[in-house]
């Protein structure tokens, strides 16, 4: 009876041994209370990852209590297999940082602009030749360092791709747009969708000038010595070419999105 006691309290420990925790220190850019994230402007977590900007989900909603946007916080980054987890999150001292407020973005019901994007078969991408589908894109870079973040939506697209087998490609699109283009040419990008097993007739991984797409669709990155910071948008654009809705954050439930895309089909 002992033994099989400590076995349990070895199996209930094991997974938190496995996790390592990481001191953060950063600049809250944007708060999202219903979905328990944060995104953060940090300094270099050391012996983890450089500089960025990237979203944290906390452990307890009421941590993100009292925090706004220009905030400089600590916290400590728990990284376990499948997710990480920001605990102990506390204001810090210093003054408060002016985070400027997106300028190009577009509201819903405002027409997705033109762009022009190479794909992972090395195929030109143009937002004319998109007309009349339905589209789905998100922000990722194959270099992203979380589990919970690109990786997340690239697995979250996987899964999409799968409830819409016959309209994938003829009606639907799905679109992974770099920010990170200077590293992700096509044939990195070719191997990244191999991973996923990507349909290349329905989900497209696109590159090269993303900054205009980007900036309307309001997904905020930068480059810094190898670095890259973003955070995470993902939009609906219905068949007029419009968009419809737009999830932030990577950590949305999958019948969420294939509910909006499912509308925008109908």
């Amino acid at each position: 009876m002992r033994t099989w006691a400590i076995a349990v309290a070895l199996v209930a420990i094991l997974p938190a041994l496995a996790a390592k925790s990481f001191p953060v220190d950063g600049i809250v850019v944007a708060l999202d209370p219903a979905g328990r994230t944060m995104l953060v402007s940090h300094r270099p977590i050391g012996k983890y990852m450089g500089a960025m900007m990237m979203p944290f989900r906390v452990e307890d909603p009421r941590e993100l209590q009292g925090l706004y946007p220009g905030a400089r916080i600590q916290f400590d980054l728990v990284v376990g297999k499948d997710q990480s987890i920001a605990r102990n999150v506390r204001k810090s001292g210093g003054g408060d940082a002016q985070i400027p407020a997106p300028r190009e973005k577009l509201a819903i019901g405002d027409a997705l602009p033109e762009f022009q994007l190479t794909d992972q078969e090395g195929r030109t991408l143009r937002a004319a030749d998109l007309r009349g589908k339905v589209l789905a894109i998100d922000f990722l870079y194959t270099r992203c360092p979380l589990p919970d973040v690109c990786p997340r939506l690239a697995a979250n697209f996987a899964a999409l791709q799968r409830r819409f087998p016959q309209a994938l490609g003829k009606d639907l699109m799905l679109l992974s747009v770099t920010v990170d283009p200077d590293f992700d040419t096509p044939a990195v990008l070719a191997e990244y969708a191999r991973r996923w097993a990507a349909d290349y007739r329905g989900w497209r991984f696109l590159t090269g000038d993303v900054a205009q797409l980007a900036a309307k669709l309001g997904e905020v990155y930068w480059s810094d010595e190898g670095s890259i910071g973003h955070n995470s948008t993902t939009s609906i654009i219905g068949r007029d070419g419009r968009l419809a809705a737009v999830v932030d954050g990577s950590n949305w439930r999958i019948d969420q999105v294939e509910h909006l895309i499912a509308r925008e089909l109908q």
